[in-house]
């Protein structure tokens, strides 16, 4: 009975010894993935979505799908919210309701950029449109270079003198409104 007993302690040592021993290996392993990961952000920096906060967007001029010519004018004095989104784009669908919610409690003026065709954007616009004035716009048009938004979804935070506060493709980039 004693060797049976020895054998079961020893047993047990050993997997306590292996399981400190994986605790180590997979704590080093995280260490090592953080570490490159930072490296790897210095090397390759993430472009900007939009432009970057203290850029003053360019100038530009569109009709919304009401009918109502909207420029840079119109968002002078007061801040304003701009989202791109494209009916392609997945991030977009996962953003939509999140920059829905955000303009309900959003004071100043909202804008909501639909790239694609009307046929494309039906469903977009009608969600938005709810919120925030929408323009149809084909990636690249005037109000895409005038906030230098190179993909989707891209979010925008302009305050009255046309200085971007924030931008980024989460919304978590932007302050929340209770702190605007």
């Amino acid at each position: 009975m004693s060797i049976l007993t020895a054998a079961v302690v020893l047993v047990g040592l050993l997997c306590v010894l292996d399981l400190l021993l994986s605790f180590g290996i997979i704590r080093r392993l995280r260490e090592q993935n953080e570490a490159l990961k930072n490296v790897r952000q210095q090397a390759f920096p993430e472009p900007d979505i939009a432009l970057p906060a203290g850029a003053t967007i360019g100038a530009f001029s569109a009709v919304t799908v009401g009918g109502t010519e909207l420029s840079t004018a119109d968002i002078d004095g007061s801040p304003a919210l701009v989202g791109f989104f494209s009916p392609g784009c997945e991030p977009c669908k996962e953003r939509m309701p999140q920059f829905i919610e955000y303009a309900t409690r959003f004071e100043g003026k909202v804008v909501a950029i639909a790239a694609g065709s009307e046929e494309e954007t039906a469903d977009m616009v009608v969600r938005l449109g709810e919120v925030a004035e929408v323009i149809l716009e084909l990636d690249g048009g005037v109000v895409h270079k005038a906030f230098g938004a190179s993909g989707y979804p891209a979010l925008c935070l302009v305050d009255g003198d046309r200085t971007m506060l924030a931008s980024g493709w989460e919304m978590s980039a932007l302050p929340t409104p209770a702190t605007l």
